[in-house]
Order: structure tokens, then C-alpha cells, then sequence
């Protein structure tokens, strides 16, 4: 039986729908197709190691769609995820501790690899401590995220359509609010709502940046492929976003009552 749109959410659909679709990308290229994942170029067996995450992602992707496969899928992809940070970032961040793209680049995994373990936290009931784990990280992933917009603010610019008015301003305002947003989700203060609006201005960056690109260059493959990504990192703050149980405009996360 395949499951409604409405008992898997929005964020989960999208979020497995992103990482199936770029593993089917990959597969075919046989190739690392995500900036994401940046698998050195002359590492030995690197088509193979390539098909091999491709085809992970593609049946990992897929199976948080299954039921009975979802608790397995949602584990192993975070611990793939996972794997990316500690093999593919770390090894950047420590050579070159001062250089914020490679900041940048764990940032975005570990957005990545935590909406994944909410997912799997939300689908084996885990308690609430551990979601709040999940929840910082999450918002830790976001500061060097907005840190790499305001570091790189005129290349970034450049990303945003020039039809577009104050691209400048505006990619200084995203940066600031990323920040902010990480910030109230790490300390508690409406995280809902913080996860919320990051949420709706990753999709929003996904709508004006990736899909004009797509409309303008239907070919490239490149733009076919961060259009997903993008929108797979909007579906992990959804999915953050969800797993708030309180009232939507609490002022912090519920804490336990103490026993009478």
C-alpha cells in the first residue's frame, strides 16, 4: 500500500523524492553529481564508489516512501550522510580551517544528515531529548550556511536572477536570517517558527534561483540536479519544523513538568 501524501508530510515526501531522484541522476552519470559530496577526482574505484552512492540514495530515497522499509532507509541514509561530513568535509575544514566554502559545505551535510535522523527519530518514536540533539545540530548547520552569504556576498548575489531587484541586500538579508534562525532553533526560542521560515525561504530560494535556471537552460543537467538538492534541503527544515509538538508560537521548547 503506498502512503497518503498527508500521513508521510510534505517534508518527507520531498525529502525522499530529492536524494531518489539525484541517486538515479548519479547512477546513470556514474558520477558524484552533488557539490555536497565532493569525492576527490583521483581516487581509485571512484565510478564504482560513484554508482555504489548513487544507488544508495536512489533505494534509500525510496524506501522512506515504504513503511515497512522507512526505518532502515531513514538509518542508513543518516549515517551516509554522516559519512560525507566526517570524509569528505572535516578533511577540508582542518587543512584549511579559514576558508568558509569548506565551512559551507559541512554546514549543508549536516542540515542534510539531521533531517534525515528526524526523520528517523519521528518514524521510532524517539523521545524528546534526543530530537532536541537533532534540532540543535540542525540549527548549527545553519551559521555557517548564512556565514558563506555574507563572506561571498557579491558571488552569491550572482546566483539570483537579474531581473530580481536589490540581489545584494537581499543576499545579506538571507545570510543574516539563516544565522538567526540556527541561532533561536539552537537555543530554543520559538524553534517553530524559526524552522518554519527557514523552511520557507529555502523554498523560496529554490523557486526564484534553481527553478529559473532550469526554465532558462532545460539541458543542464548541473541546474536539474540543484534545483533537488535545494529542495531536499528546504524538506530536512520542514521536517525539523514538524517535529516541534507545542502550540506553533510557543515561546520555547516544552519542557517536562516535574512530578507532582
Amino acid at each position: 500500500m503506498v502512503p497518503s501524501i498527508r500521513s508521510v508530510g510534505m517534508g518527507r515526501l520531498c525529502f525522499a523524492l530529492g536524494f531518489a531522484v539525484v541517486g538515479a541522476i548519479g547512477l546513470a552519470a556514474r558520477d558524484f553529481v552533488l557539490t555536497q559530496q565532493p569525492v576527490p577526482k583521483g581516487i581509485p574505484w571512484r565510478e564504482g564508489l560513484a554508482c555504489l552512492s548513487g544507488a544508495l540514495l536512489l533505494l534509500t530515497g525510496v524506501g522512506l516512501l515504504v513503511p515497512r522499509a522507512a526505518r532502515v532507509s531513514a538509518l542508513v541514509l543518516t549515517a551516509f550522510l554522516f559519512l560525507w561530513i566526517l570524509l569528505l568535509q572535516v578533511p577540508r575544514v582542518a587543512a584549511h580551517p579559514l576558508v568558509e566554502l569548506y565551512w559551507l559545505g559541512v554546514g549543508e551535510d549536516l542540515s542534510l544528515a539531521t533531517g534525515a535522523w528526524i526523520i528517523y527519530c519521528t518514524l521510532t518514536d524517539a523521545d524528546d531529548s534526543r530530537k532536541r540533539i537533532v534540532r540543535a545540530l540542525f540549527g548549527l548547520s545553519l551559521l555557517p550556511i548564512g556565514l558563506s552569504h555574507l563572506v561571498y556576498l557579491q558571488a552569491a548575489a550572482q546566483f539570483i536572477p537579474t531581473w530580481f531587484p536589490m540581489r545584494v541586500p537581499l543576499t545579506a538579508f538571507t545570510g543574516v536570517a539563516h544565522i538567526a534562525a540556527g541561532l533561536a532553533i539552537l537555543f530554543g526560542i520559538v524553534p517553530w517558527l524559526a524552522a518554519t521560515l527557514e523552511a520557507v525561504m529555502e523554498g523560496l530560494f529554490t523557486l526564484i534561483v534553481w527553478v529559473t535556471a532550469v526554465l532558462i537552460h532545460p539541458t543542464n543537467l548541473q541546474d536539474w540536479v540543484n534545483v533537488l538538492i535545494s529542495a531536499t534541503l528546504s524538506a530536512a527544515a520542514w521536517a525539523i519544523a514538524k517535529s516541534y509538538r507545542e502550540a506553533p508560537w510557543a515561546l520555547s521548547e516544552r519542557l517536562p513538568r516535574p512530578a507532582a
